[in-house]
Order: C-alpha cells, then sequence, then structure tokens
C-alpha cells in the first residue's frame, strides 16, 4: 500500500507517541536510542535497521495507550478514513511500516535524529 510524504505533523505524531511510552518501557526506548558508538557515523543500513526496531517498539509498548492515534496516524499516512482503514487486511500495518522504514526521507531522518540524539551534529 502507498502511504503519502511525510510531513512535519508525522514528526509531532511520532514523538507524541513515544511520549506514550513511561517507566520500564521509557528506559528501554532511551537504552535503544542510545546503542552504538556516538563518534561512529550511521550508516543508511544502521538509521534503517534502528528505525524499524524504534517504530515495533513504539508499535509494542505505546499501544495500549495510544492505539487510537496510532490508527489515525496510519490512517492519515494512506490517506483513508479511520473506518476504511480498519476495513483493510491486517497486513497493511506491515506494508506500512516496512515502507516507512524503506523510505529514503525515513533513513536520512533517522540516520540525522541518531546523531543529533548521540550528540554528534552534522557541520
Amino acid at each position: 500500500m502507498k502511504i503519502r510524504k511525510f510531513n512535519v505533523g508525522d514528526v509531532f505524531t511520532f514523538v507524541d507517541l513515544l511520549s506514550t511510552i513511561s517507566g520500564s518501557a521509557g528506559e528501554n526506548l532511551r537504552t535503544l536510542l542510545r546503542s552504538g558508538n556516538p563518534n561512529k557515523e550511521v550508516s543508511d543500513e544502521e538509521a534503517e535497521d534502528r528505525g524499524l526496531e524504534l517504530i515495533f517498539y513504539v508499535l509494542n509498548s505505546a499501544y495500549t495507550g495510544a492505539k487510537d492515534k496510532l490508527i489515525e496516524w496510519f490512517a492519515s499516512l494512506v490517506e483513508m478514513s479511520v473506518g476504511d482503514f480498519l476495513k483493510e487486511p491486517p497486513e497493511v500495518i506491515l506494508d506500512i511500516i516496512e515502507e516507512i522504514g524503506s523510505r529514503k526521507e525515513s533513513k536520512d531522518f533517522f540516520s540525522r535524529a541518531l546523531q543529533v540524539i548521540s550528540g554528534k551534529r552534522s557541520s
């Protein structure tokens, strides 16, 4: 399934989903974000892998507190109403996650975000 081009609103939606994670799940997420060598360049492949890990972690950890937001966001990504989206086959969710992780704009964003989080800024 084809998803629309990302926008700044998607970043804030994703951050909002991240903010629902607390306690040990939040600490596990922080560990995931900090993992790796902060002085090393992050390759596209590593950014994609860690980005997909992050997406699956958010789905798993934030699901209970953010189910409705997650459904709304996924429906908006494929430009459907929530009602129509919920009628789609379950594999659509995996299609969306795979496309998010494989897009160049996602790789670029996750690569740069990982560099900022790890304290290494681009010049």
